[in-house]
């Protein structure tokens, strides 16, 4: 064959391809074009209040097929406010940022008039002032800019479905027999408290999602999600997607399997719809398949509603005893010290030991599912109990063998119990009384304020320890503890792991002055100012390095390195000391605040100048006054690293106070050795 009949076939060949394609493309009809219309890609039912205990085959057969047949979740619906409701739901879900109404009362949104929602003026307005850069409208305005359409039915699935200016192009206030849209939002009603209505409520519900799975195609992703609180006191809420697959949802945003937020239904909805997600706070749900039955997964998630319904009411009891415990126990010792000039006594020592024991035990006693005991706030108090009663035996066992004896077994309980829990996913502080609540929805996975307070003071500790090890020499212990330091301080900061921006500072600061002391480095102003620019610059790094990574897996350091590229720098500063100022003010912190600085005034020169609990004393108060100035936590990070330390520093200490006496004080005899004497 010539080069001319090669050619002349390949012409021929293409030529043919050609006109298959064409004549398949005009056989085919355009989608939308004639014929039956396409179903939506998306039906949202939205029912205020809807939570897992809910879900009985004998009340909700439809939602019980669901989660049988597809992924869901618990959903944490908080808005601006602590309870959020229908509307505060429906506009966080519109703006895909938290979002509240002008009003904490909940009244439910108006009806469509013309072709716009009412009040839409008032919902920019409130948006606006409640600092979380929320602009409702966000999803109907992307969904209309990208050409999809977005259909509503009730009113506040027009809250979700308007565009910025609040204009909802296609509305009606039944559901249709079918719609031609990408994205179609139902509002199903908020469900009542009371026992009979919540009933009858949830039937109509079931009815009508049953309607909706019979209309919708074989592609079209059902949602049924629990959008705001509503009156019920029962949170969080309840999520479910038609699958398959099947399992449970997660998020970015939450990482914790079976949680997410409202704001990752707005991500989620845009995806599904293929149009942009960037620039929220929420992050599409990803499922995550299990062999269990739907049954199971429910199970599950009426154990984490329980478990945090229990702890939302037993946590302000347990935190006002133990501030008012820790307080009385304070004024005990201060007046033990002024009258009598020496060692606590047995029993007071063990009281004050116990009361620095009990936030890491609230932790530990999570190690048991006690919420799923018939009496779950009775097996709590029962699980704290006992870890407190534990810990606190081996650490007066334990307080004879070195000046920081007493410290060490909470010390170490504490790096085990929070390092742990952070190396595996942070269950253990989520719905927990010092930890992560899924209903204040602060954070779900790393270390929060209370944590590093306990998780500092225990790395202080052990690093104090580390470097007074004196079998390998003075220099081989100090780097032994400076890695010590280190790996605490990546775990504290990595994104993947503690992600708190505010903790390294203050533990890598700390923990350079217990190297400095134990080391025998004397501290100058120079060396002080080189040591803070280093920490800035490890921090700083830590959060470029977080905003490097794709937006998806940006934890809260990479959003905030984008944040001030945005400009909204000052937004988050100023939320950031209100909040600040706010805590200032909270009894129980105020309480364990007064309290220490009695103790110390009483204390007067505080351990023996040079020792071990010297030295981890003034480690810990650069922790808590740096976490008091880069967190917004207010008196949290000082206050509860006082009451782990304190008391365990006073039991273990032969000789409270160093130096000279009072004459009054000198007169009741002579004092035990003091604490850098003791062996």
């Amino acid at each position: 064959m010539t080069a001319w009949s090669r050619w002349l076939h390949a012409a021929t060949l293409a030529l043919l391809v050609a006109l298959v394609l064409l004549g398949s493309a005009e056989a085919a009809p355009a989608p939308g074009a004639g014929g039956e219309q396409e179903p939506p890609t998306v039906v949202l039912v939205g029912a205020a209040g809807l939570a897992w205990s809910d879900v009985r085959p004998e009340v909700t057969p439809q939602l019980q097929a669901l989660a049988d047949e597809g992924t869901l979740a618990s959903l944490t619906v908080r808005g601006v406010r602590s309870r959020s409701c229908a509307l505060d739901g429906w506009l966080t879900l519109s703006a895909g940022r938290r979002a509240g109404g002008p009003s904490a009362e909940c009244h439910p949104p108006g009806e469509v008039v013309d072709g716009r929602v009412p009040g839409w003026g008032s919902y920019r307005r409130a948006a606006r002032s409640a600092g979380y850069d929320a602009v409702p409208g966000t999803l109907g305005r992307r969904l209309q800019d990208a050409g999809r359409c977005v259909a509503a039915v009730g009113p506040g699935a027009a809250v979700a479905a308007a565009d910025t200016d609040g204009h909802v192009r296609r509305y009606t206030s039944q559901l249709p027999q079918e719609s031609d849209c990408a994205l179609l939002l139902v509002d199903a009603g908020r469900l009542p408290p009371d026992a009979a209505g919540r009933t009858e409520a949830l039937r109509s519900l079931d009815a009508l999602v049953g309607e909706v799975v019979r209309s919708a195609g074989p592609d079209t992703r059902v949602v049924v999600a629990g959008v705001g609180d509503g009156p019920s006191p029962v949170r969080p809420r309840a999520v479910l997607v038609s699958g398959p697959p099947t399992g449970l949802l997660t998020s970015p945003s939450t990482r914790q399997p079976g949680l997410v937020q409202l704001q990752d239904l707005t991500a989620s909805l845009l995806a599904w719809s293929g149009v942009d997600d960037s620039g929220l706070t929420g992050r599409p749900v990803q499922p995550r398949e299990d062999d269990a039955t739907g049954a199971e997964r429910v199970a599950r998630l009426v154990g984490l509603e329980t478990r945090a319904g229990t702890l939302r009411s037993v946590s302000p009891q347990v935190t006002a005893w133990l501030a008012a415990g820790f307080a009385l126990w304070c004024l005990g010792a201060a007046a033990w010290w002024w009258r009598r000039g020496s060692a606590l006594p047995a029993p007071l020592a063990g009281a004050g030991v116990a009361l620095a024991c009990v936030p890491t035990a609230t932790f530990a006693a999570n190690l048991v599912p006690w919420w799923d005991a018939a009496h779950p706030a009775v097996a709590f108090t029962a699980a704290l109990a006992i870890a407190v009663a534990v810990l606190t035996g081996l650490a007066l066992a334990a307080r004879r063998r070195s000046p920081l004896g007493t410290a060490l077994v909470p010390a170490l309980a504490t790096l085990v119990v929070l390092g742990g829990d952070v190396l595996t996913g942070s269950r253990l502080q989520l719905a927990s009384v010092f930890g992560q609540n899924p209903t204040v929805a602060g954070r779900f996975y790393g270390l929060g304020n209370t944590s590093f307070a306990l998780y500092g003071v225990g790395v202080l500790t052990v690093v104090a320890l580390v470097a007074a090890w004196r079998r390998p020499g003075r220099r081989v212990a100090v780097g032994l503890a400076a890695a010590v330091l280190l790996a605490a301080v990546v775990l504290e900061g990595h994104p993947s792991l503690g992600a708190d921006f505010g903790g390294p500072p203050g533990l890598l600061l700390g923990g350079l002055v217990v190297l400095a002391g134990v080391g025998g480095l004397r501290v100058t102003p120079v060396r002080a100012a080189v040591a803070a620019a280093g920490v800035v610059s490890v921090t700083v790094t830590l959060a470029v390095l977080d905003w490097l990574r794709p937006a998806e897996s940006r934890t809260h350091l990479g959003q905030f390195v984008q944040t001030v590229l945005d400009g909204g720098a000052g937004d988050v500063v100023r939320r950031k000391a209100a909040q600040n100022l706010d805590n200032l003010g909270s009894p129980p912190l105020l309480a364990i605040t007064l309290g220490a600085v009695v103790l110390l005034l009483a204390w007067r020169a505080g351990p023996a100048p040079g020792s071990l609990p010297a030295t981890v004393l003034r480690a810990a108060l650069v922790l808590g006054v740096v976490g008091f100035a880069v967190n917004d936590s207010g008196l949290v990070v000082p206050a509860y690293a006082a009451l782990a330390l304190l008391p365990l520093l006073a039991a273990g200490a032969g000789e409270p106070v160093s130096g000279s006496l009072p004459a009054r004080r000198a007169r009741r005899g002579p004092l035990r050795r003091p604490w850098g004497e003791r062996s």
